[in-house]
């Protein structure tokens, strides 16, 4: 009896020493090429519904953004009605109203807010008759109106106004009037170039 146990006991040992074939070089290219493309799938939706990279081209946001500053904007914001909100700076594609073919993307200040009444007078910005207040811009610049049709605008319930801070060269709602919620694209979440310029704009 004592025998036989000896012997089941050296069959057991036998079978789990089988040598374990090794993964096939085919097999781990396929794991590597799988991961590459989940990693692509992740960078494709991150960029396209939570975060983008832009360059500012121009200088109608100087002196708060100057010409190729690099910013990240976030895409979250702007899907809730109340996540964009007054001098908040947004990216937005303005290609339905200037009528052009192609995405002509534009970053502005949010001056007004959806059911407000915007008015341009003497240099200055007016939200439902009151006076705004607007610290970002420099000492005494005045804002004028350029189009006539859109120096005194209601907005509807999705439309927001948007100017830039250099108004003295910056074509924005003045010039093509409210822009609509679902062409706004972003939100600025962080300036991250030029490195001495790192963190938020106000």
């Amino acid at each position: 009896m004592g025998l036989d146990r000896d012997a089941d006991m050296t069959d057991e040992h036998q079978n789990t020493d089988q040598p374990v074939k090794e993964e096939s070089l085919g097999r781990k290219l396929l794991g590597l090429l799988l991961m590459i493309f989940v990693c692509f799938g992740i960078v494709l939706l991150i960029t396209q519904f939570v975060l983008q990279r832009n360059t500012v081209i121009g200088v109608s946001m100087s002196p708060t953004l100057e010409d190729h500053d690099e910013v990240f904007v976030e895409k979250i914001t702007r899907l809730f009605p109340n996540g964009i909100g007054r001098g908040d700076i947004v990216t937005a594609d303005s290609h339905h109203v200037l009528g052009e073919r192609d995405e002509t993307v534009i970053i502005k200040r949010v001056i007004g807010l959806p059911g407000e009444r915007v008015a341009i007078r003497g240099g200055q910005v007016f939200i439902d008759g009151v006076l705004l207040e607007e610290p970002y811009l420099e000492e005494g610049l005045m804002t004028y109106e350029h189009v006539a049709e859109y120096a005194v605008v209601e907005l509807g319930e999705d439309e927001y106004y948007l100017m830039g801070d250099n108004r003295t060269k910056s074509r924005d709602s003045r010039d093509i009037g409210p822009i609509s919620r679902k062409d706004i694209e972003g939100r600025l979440l962080v300036r991250f170039y030029p490195l001495d310029k790192i963190g938020k704009p106000r």
